[in-house]
């Protein structure tokens, strides 16, 4: 029987939604709709909000793009993956072709966020919202909320976190209840992140759908360099040497092509602006406009990591010395033992770690005991901040086959690392970390420096037989570390690392002539090595009897033309030239010079550097009426093809002053000097041995105007220093103590000038031989001085 009152009503096209709560009379019901779209749905088009345009030109990784498709395909509607690495890797190029390639399905709606703050995070929902036609007054979680839950009801979509590097933000890390979290404002759906911290990977998406996004393949970084300079490949040669230099880093790589193409430079001459100190810093800071990146952010190569550099501080204090510790040895195969001895060094023997370590614990824990429990604390702390520089991709561990554990540190965040102490502000007070470790005020250059050189040289173990692998491994570490002795004034430490390293290659020499035979590649270039060494230390006639042995043999087994014959002609002419010997020196010059002429062509900068070595020469034959033509047109050359700043250039510049001043001409000479000297002080450093030499070239030039003071002034410095960084036996420092002698004798001061100038005679007899031209004049003028 109907019941009165009671009618049946179709919900079918009714614009409710599923879970609605259906009233009629006493009757209660929640029900599901048919799955079809409302009017309002079905009639919106994609909505798409990226705040880049697409790149037509981009570089496609395609590994990397496959890997990210079959993580994110077009036909799932709720998965998620995370693109993570260096920053400069190329991550958001990436995410941003994967963007657009969703935009070519016309159903598809991509919204883009930046998440590097909750500022930013909160802006892009923002305009997210004003494209979805959400309500603009909502404020806050509201608004996040309601654009979460629009985003959501898309029936096809993607979301693209950009720049997601700090994990707090979204609940993630020690101090993330701090903050609000992000996170549950995510929609559930078709979500990308890009970010530099490894920790997304197994956080925000699951452990397998992450993607490290790491240095180009060689063939990528090859197009990104031509497409960037807007220039094929012409020198082969040059463009994989650049690439290696840039360690294959888009970031880097596209910096430098926009430079080349904006200011016509070449890829030689860009290289050779890299390779000059100061100027390299200006040049790896140009920041070069990028449409495809935000004008915000850090874009240059020295000021990319900036952010991430800070973020560790923030993090692990002892995470952040580490980095800057390491960023002044060599980039490879870093020992795991050089990390260890950073966290030693801060905690010596204080009573601080002492407290720290017994923590209330019983008195009576034995000596044995406590050193194991330090011990264990030292592991769990180099542990925690290894962990956290490799997800940042600031390291990366490699594994010996001794079963040691080594690890390599990009060559450009090195520098980055090293520019940012130069330009960061000390802090007031000292900072403690969460053990209660509390650090130095000043944390520069000057201290990081300084506190690599010691811990190297605590390391590097005594050179014997037995020990030379040992040393082997510490050799590399020894020599860059030992860059850096000016800065942090640690000279002493870093003339002991040097004379170990001599030690260590003549072992290395030895064991590779009984291992590997004399004409072995691997044993010459030990003996080059060991006489470059020899050469450093003004041991001349070591140096030369070695580099005339390995001339011979590259001869016999290389041939003449070969360049590392050559190379080995030509220190075989410069040691001629220091030991006096110039009419050889000339002939062999001559020699080197006509090789390079064909073998590298009259423009190529070792064949104007030969050039040059001939003017020289000539200079010390006093032919500088034959010199001036020759220094001239090297230093038009260089001028050119190196630019004004590069040593070599300040270089030629000096030798022009040269041939002035022996011609008499002093008042050309003279602002030429001045000119070189400021130049070293600004490229190369004011305790550089180069800069000291063009101080001790304008004393001389002041002598020989009779400005007898000022000569003594600067004389009287230059010969502290060379004896401070070069010792008192080496020939720089005995031809300085002659020049000073000479000018106190002309001031009047020849109780003074007399044993100063019988001492200088005495060490050039034992170390430079009776014959060479300097003992000669200093032994007329002690003579001639009664």
């Amino acid at each position: 029987m109907d019941q009165p009152g009671l009618l049946r009503r179709e919900v079918a096209d009714s614009q409710f939604r599923d879970n609605t709560i259906i009233l009629q009379g006493d009757v209660h019901g929640n029900i599901n709709l048919p799955q079809q779209p409302s009017t309002a749905s079905s009639a919106r088009p994609a909505v798409r909000v990226i705040p880049y345009p697409r790149n037509e030109d981009v570089v496609l990784r395609l590994d990397l793009v496959n890997r990210l498709d079959t993580l994110l395909p077009q036909t799932s509607k709720h998965c998620s993956a995370a693109l993570w690495g260096l920053g400069g890797s190329g991550k958001t190029q990436i995410a941003l072709d994967y963007a657009y390639r969703r935009c070519d399905d016309a159903s598809c709606s991509v919204y883009w966020v930046h998440a590097d703050s909750e500022a930013t995070f909160e802006y892009d929902y923002r305009a997210i919202a004003k494209q979805l036609d959400i309500d603009q007054t909502l404020k806050g979680e509201d608004l996040l909320a309601t654009v979460r839950s629009r985003i959501e009801a898309q029936p096809k979509w993607v979301l693209v976190l950009d720049n997601a590097d700090d994990l707090t933000l979204f609940g993630i890390g020690p101090t993330a209840e701090q903050k609000t979290n992000l996170y549950k404002y995510i929609p559930s759906g078709t979500v990308l992140w890009t970010s530099r911290d490894e920790r997304t990977v197994g956080t925000l998406v699951g452990p397998r759908r992450g993607i490290n996004v790491a240095r180009m393949t060689s063939n990528e970084a090859e197009n990104l360099l031509a497409m960037t300079r807007d220039e094929e490949i012409s020198d082969g040669d040059a463009e994989t040497a650049l690439l290696k230099e840039l360690q294959w880093l888009p970031l880097a790589i596209s910096q430098a092509g926009a430079y080349m193409r904006r200011t016509s430079t070449t890829v030689k001459e860009y290289l050779h602006l890299l390779a000059q100190n100061k100027q390299r810093w200006d040049v790896l800071k140009t920041t070069e406009f990028d449409r495809h990146r935000r004008p915000d952010v850090p874009n240059s190569v020295l000021e990319t990591w900036s952010i991430s550099i800070n973020r560790i501080q923030q993090e692990s204090e002892m995470a952040y010395r580490i980095l800057h510790v390491i960023a002044y040895v060599d980039n490879q195969n870093i020992p795991h033992e050089v990390i260890e001895a950073v966290i030693k060094y801060d905690h010596g023997d204080s009573d601080d770690d002492e407290d720290d370590v017994h923590g209330g614990a019983s008195p009576d824990v034995t000596e044995e005991d406590y050193e194991t429990l330090v011990q264990q604390r030292i592991e769990l702390e180099v542990i925690q901040a290894i962990t956290r520089l490799k997800e940042y991709s600031f390291i990366r561990m490699r594994q010996m086959n001794d079963g040691n554990r080594s690890y390599e540190m990009h060559k450009l965040v090195q520098e980055a690392t090293r520019h940012g102490l130069t330009v960061r502000k000390p802090t007031e007070t000292g900072e403690e970390n969460m053990l209660g470790v509390c650090f130095p005020r000043e944390q520069n250059e000057k201290y990081f420096s300084s506190m690599a050189i010691r811990i190297v040289a605590t390391l590097f173990p005594i050179p014997e037989p037995e020990t030379w692998r040992l040393c082997e491994k510490y050799i590399a570490h020894a020599v860059q570390v030992a860059e850096w002795a000016e800065i942090c004034k640690e000279q002493i430490e870093a003339s002991k690392l040097l004379s170990s390293r001599e030690r260590v290659d003549e072992w290395i020499l030895r064991l590779r002539r009984e291992v590997l035979e004399e004409k072995h590649p691997d044993t010459i270039d030990s003996m080059a090595r060991l006489a470059v060494t020899y050469l450093a230390q003004g041991r001349y006639t070591e140096a030369m009897d070695i580099h005339t042995n390995v001339l011979e043999i590259r001869q016999e087994v290389l041939g003449e033309e070969d360049p590392a014959t050559i190379w080995s002609m030509r220190e075989v002419a410069l040691i001629h030239g220091m030991l006096g010997r110039d009419n050889e020196a000339e002939l062999m010059n001559l020699k080197v010079l006509d090789l390079r002429r064909f073998v590298l062509g009259e423009r190529h900068p070792d064949t104007i550097t030969s050039r040059a070595d001939l003017a020289t020469t000539y200079h010390r034959q006093g032919r500088d009426d034959e010199a001036e033509p020759i220094s001239l047109q090297v230093l038009d050359l260089r001028w050119t093809v190196l630019g004004e700043r590069h040593p070599d250039t300040i270089r030629s510049m000096a030798e022009l002053a040269t041939t002035y001043h022996q011609q008499g001409r002093y008042h050309k000479a003279e602002p030429i000097y001045l000119q070189v000297l400021d130049l070293r002080r600004v490229v190369l450093g004011e305790r550089h041995p180069d800069t000291i030499r063009s101080m001790a070239d304008l004393a001389t030039t002041y002598h020989q105007q009779g400005r007898y003071a000022e000569a003594e002034e600067i004389s009287a410095k230059v010969l502290d220093l060379r004896r401070e960084l070069l010792g008192d036996n080496h020939p720089d420092t005995l031809q300085t103590m002659c020049e000073l002698a000479i000018t106190w004798n002309s001031r009047g001061h020849r109780h003074k000038a007399l044993p100063l100038l019988q001492q200088s005679w005495q060490l050039q007899r034992s170390i430079l031989g009776p014959d060479h031209p300097l003992t000669k004049y200093c032994e007329r003028l002690l003579e001639s001085w009664g």
